[in-house]
């Protein structure tokens, strides 16, 4: 691809709306500008799996902010894709109608596992001469991201119809306590459980987590000026939640405010991830589904030349 070739990318997820806008280099890529905003479209999944036209709403917003940067940076090629939601959505033409008008470019809605394959490329394009086993666990607003490979290859690639935003508002809507964590985490295993022994005989040296759930761990990392996301702190984490036992009190913890609402609903996906696939430790990855669209669209140009 020719240097300098601005390119845009951008992912409605469930919770929160990303756009990345890069620059091509010689090594890569350069980060021009980075957007997000919480649109938690999956709040307003309702029962009959139609979203809500305040959801709806939040979403034109965004996008329409969107189109404003794209308009400033003129980027050469946009590609936007949704996921889980906009999956689930029986209104989805309505949706992308409307989305796509206010971002005025055409919006795909990509399958569980192209969602996570471009994640786990996102998450281990900058280990490219790292040849060993991964994990990478991307938790969404509504689905869950498992993906096995070696070095930037996935091989075993699930997507699990659960998420922080589905789970917060299913478990946690009124209370924060030990039956409610009880309860999210014995949900969660049902889904980990019958996939447990395939991702245990893949094997893995190193696990990554790239979404909000693993940056909100972070962020509490800071705050006890720690670095090691091992299994015990996680659960550690669990039962100060709980101790708390108050979202709003959350920020005690070094929990960023934006972070705070569907934390709960995220922590106990990866307290059952933890215990089912007895994952001992987790890095923050590099990457997600955005860096992984940017990839792919580097790759895709680069072989057309």
């Amino acid at each position: 691809m020719q240097v300098n070739t601005r390119l845009a990318a951008i992912d409605l997820g469930s919770n929160s709306f990303h756009m990345l806008i890069a620059k091509a280099t010689s090594r890569g890529y350069r980060i021009l500008t980075r957007q997000r905003q919480k649109v938690r479209l999956a709040d307003g999944l309702q029962n009959d799996l139609t979203v809500d036209n305040a959801a709806l709403e939040r979403g034109v917003t965004c996008l329409k902010s969107f189109a404003e940067l794209i308009e400033r940076y003129q980027p050469l090629q946009v590609r936007c894709v949704a996921t889980a939601t906009l999956r689930l959505a029986k209104n989805r033409k309505q949706l992308l109608k409307q989305f796509e008008q206010a971002l005025g470019f055409p919006i795909d809605v990509i399958s569980g596992t192209t969602e996570a394959g471009l994640i786990y490329r996102g998450a281990t394009a900058e280990l490219a001469q790292v040849q060993q086993p991964m994990l990478v666990l991307d938790i969404g607003g509504a689905s869950t991201e498992v993906i096995a490979g070696i070095g930037t290859e996935p091989h075993v690639l699930k997507s699990l119809d659960m998420g922080c935003v589905v789970w917060q508002n299913r478990f946690f809507a009124n209370t924060i306590d030990a039956q409610s964590f009880a309860r999210a985490i014995a949900a969660a295993e049902e889904l980990i459980t019958p996939l447990a022994k395939t991702y245990q005989a893949h094997g893995w040296d190193t696990v990554c987590g790239a979404s909000g759930t693993f940056r909100a761990l972070q962020d509490r990392l800071r705050h006890l000026n720690s670095e090691n996301m091992d299994a015990a702190f996680i659960m550690d984490t669990m039962q100060a939640t709980i101790d708390l036992g108050d979202s709003q009190r959350l920020l005690e913890l070094g929990i960023r405010e934006d972070r705070v609402a569907v934390f709960c609903g995220g922590l106990a996906i990866l307290v059952a991830l933890v215990k089912t696939l007895n994952i001992k430790q987790v890095d923050l990855a590099q990457g997600a589904l955005r860096e992984g669209l940017v990839h792919t669209m580097l790759a895709e140009r680069g072989a057309a030349r």
